[in-house]
């Protein structure tokens, strides 16, 4: 009790420092982290590489200028009006990389705790429930999810919104007038919950005549920017949002019509069950308070809605940047539905009725305000623990930088700043900062291309290497440098005649860890030694990599052939329609004795329950038995079944438990097999 007591007499000034150290914290946890994923190649075209082109286009005076998808040079006008991208391209004249535009956003994101903690401390008269609810601010799993969603332009909209309802509370027309041009300058939705605050402003505060102009500038501002200036630069004319609603009727208008002639639908939609989980996780990270302040949810309604009614589940899965500019509404609803239960609490423990005694043992307004504000904080904590990304969280996860990530910078350093390149998509934000950059397998006038095919290529494989061929073999480009998976062709080189020796180290370690070892020899060619099963949970997509031993020289009909197949036996999917890239540009009648290659299969949906099969095919159809190479061997600490006369094994069974998946076999002894 001692403790609850020094805190609840927080001073301003140590309250306010509290505050920043929090935001100190945020910025450093999600800032590593964002580099980090950047670094770790875990950023891509979308959405860094196409944001960072048109800011640094904007510094070097082509405002918002960037390569389009279908390779054509234009204006991102087409999809989106962002003018504080110009203020966002400044962070370039103090570091001239993309990396500047990640910190932007996280230390953007971070300063909307201070309006948070001014209006918490404001409404709840406490300091300690100021800083408490910055602290639940900085815990919204979906805000942390926006931070980390590579870079968008409304998780910036976040803190002026937030300044703008403060200043709005204060009735300081000039705070207000600032925050909200600053919030309107974002995206072109952003206006909307700008003119719902005019709203508010003319319907609870006393100078209404600022909330008209505010509500009718904000209005102006969205019907100019989205009817007028996106088509007037757009081909097609219409939003990039419409595609996005077709359950409704396609458009906006359409929309409109439904839920004011048929509501019924509108409530159907909202009771789906990713749609209603999305909206229950949005207040369980404030311990349902926001419900006890209606009006303030309401004022969030333009853009809740749209992310709710969307067909396209990112916008209603709190995973991706769609979420952000409705968290300032969920805080500030949180604060205010605290306030209200405590004033309500309060009052009650003065009257007689039946429930009086316990009412009464709450005690005085400061006692219920404790309890109520530290059950907001446990259910902060205890939601942002399953689903945030904290280092207590249970996804919380430090992207590793490899040595093959390193190796990029050796590419990098041979292309000229101002050259016009095309490059796969993990590499592309790396390279962004020029004029013109295409988006492999586009090269139109390229000088370059570059390549890393042992990462993510958004093309089938074969296509991958067929382009390549394309490229080479015809000598429009020589092959001027490849190692470790990457590639660097010049227009007009002789170059390399072939990929060096050097290029195949993608393929290959030197001491394998593997997450689930065994022992598999498959005659006397291949011994399987283990493999990594890589699960994106949330998206279903299912990676296994394979280490592979060889122990002699293998003939140029034979590969290794891993497959899934469910509880009935059935093949849910193998490695025929989606090949793994090794075996594409590292052939396994190359692969030399004593070596052990790595194959991975393409990510993929597997299903709720599965086993990993494994064999070894010499011939071209698996169907034939007599094109398998027989297992001559198994050791294993798990259980290993080999099938159709020791042709292949079925290794472990992995169901998705709570939509993560875990592995089901049962242990025993490794104990060598002889299979006959």
């Amino acid at each position: 009790m001692q403790v609850i007591r020094s805190i609840r007499s927080l001073n301003p000034l140590t309250a306010l420092i509290l505050v920043i150290l929090l935001m100190v914290c945020y910025t450093a946890n999600f800032g590593a982290l964002s580099l980090l994923k950047h670094a770790a190649f875990q950023t891509h075209t979308a959405d860094l590489g196409n944001m960072d082109q048109p800011i640094w286009n904007t510094l070097h005076g082509r405002f918002v200028e960037e390569t389009k998808d279908d390779g054509t040079q234009g204006t991102r006008l087409t999809d989106h009006v962002e003018p504080i991208f110009a203020l966002m391209s400044l962070s370039f004249l103090i570091y001239d990389s993309v990396e500047s535009i990640l910190i932007f956003q996280t230390i953007a994101i971070a300063l909307g705790a201070l309006p948070v903690y001014w209006l918490a401390r404001r409404r709840l008269k406490s300091e300690w429930a100021g800083v408490s609810f910055a602290f639940v601010y900085l815990l919204f799993p979906a805000l942390q999810a926006s931070n980390l969603t590579e870079f968008h332009a409304v998780p910036l909209a976040v803190a002026p919104l937030l300044f703008t309802f403060y200043f709005i509370e204060r009735e300081n027309p000039w705070g207000m007038w600032i925050s909200a041009l600053v919030a309107l300058s974002v995206k072109e939705e952003i206006a909307l919950l700008v003119f719902m605050m005019g709203l508010y402003a003319v319907l609870f505060r006393k100078n209404k005549t600022q909330g008209i102009i505010l509500s009718l500038v904000s209005l102006a501002w969205f019907g100019l920017t989205t009817f007028v200036i996106i088509p007037h630069f757009s081909e097609s004319g219409a939003s990039v949002y419409v595609g996005r609603y077709e359950s409704l009727g396609g458009g906006f208008g359409s929309a409109l019509r439904v839920g004011l002639t048929q509501p019924w639908k509108i409530v159907a939609l909202f009771l789906q069950g990713d749609r209603l989980s999305y909206l229950i996780g949005l207040l369980a990270g404030a311990g349902f308070t926001p419900l006890f302040c209606p009006f303030v949810l309401l004022m969030s309604a333009p853009v809740l809605l749209a992310n709710v009614l969307s067909d396209y589940p990112a916008m209603f899965s709190g995973e991706f940047h769609y979420s952000a500019p409705v968290m300032p509404f969920i805080v500030i609803g949180a604060i205010y539905g605290t306030g209200w239960l405590t004033d309500r609490l309060a009052r009650a423990s003065q009257r007689t009725y039946p429930l009086h005694s316990l009412i009464r043992l709450l005690g005085q307004r400061k006692h219920i305000l404790t309890i109520l504000t530290l059950w907001v904080l446990l259910w902060a904590l205890g939601y942002n623990y399953f689903r945030g990304f904290c280092p207590w969280s249970v996804d919380f996860e430090i992207p590793q930088v490899t040595a093959h990530h390193h190796l990029f910078q050796r590419f990098a350093a041979q292309i000229p700043a101002e050259a016009i390149i095309s490059t796969t998509p993990p590499l592309f934000p790396h390279l962004s900062h020029r004029p013109v950059i295409y988006l492999f397998p586009d090269v139109r006038e390229a000088e370059f291309v570059l390549l890393d095919v042992s990462g993510v290529t958004d093309m089938h494989p074969n296509d991958v290497y067929d382009r390549f061929r394309e490229l080479t073999d015809g000598g429009e480009f020589g092959i001027i440098d490849a190692a470790g998976g990457y590639i660097l062709l010049k227009r007009g080189a002789a170059g390399l005649a072939e990929l060096p020796d050097a290029f195949f180290d993608f393929a290959r370690v030197s001491e394998p860890h593997p997450q689930f070892p065994v022992e598999v020899d498959f005659g006397n060619y291949l011994r399987l030694r283990g493999f990594d099963l890589s699960d994106r949970y949330r998206w279903r997509l299912t990676q296994v990599r394979l280490y592979w031993e060889v122990l002699q020289p293998l003939p140029e009909d034979m590969r290794p052939y891993p497959f899934f197949v469910n509880d009935q036996g059935q093949v849910v999917e193998d490695t025929t329609q989606r090949p793994m890239v090794t075996s594409i540009w590292y052939p396994p009648h190359l692969w030399r004795s004593g070596e052990i290659v790595v194959t991975e299969t393409v990510p993929w949906d597997l299903g709720d329950a599965f086993f990993l099969g494994v064999g070894v095919l010499w011939g071209g159809d698996w169907s034939m038995i007599a094109q398998r190479v027989p297992v001559a061997a198994v050791s294993s600490g798990y259980t290993v079944r080999p099938f159709d006369d020791g042709t292949w094994v079925r290794l472990l069974r992995f169901e998705r438990d709570d939509k993560r998946l875990r592995w089901t076999s049962e242990t025993i002894p490794p104990i060598p097999q002889q299979m006959d």
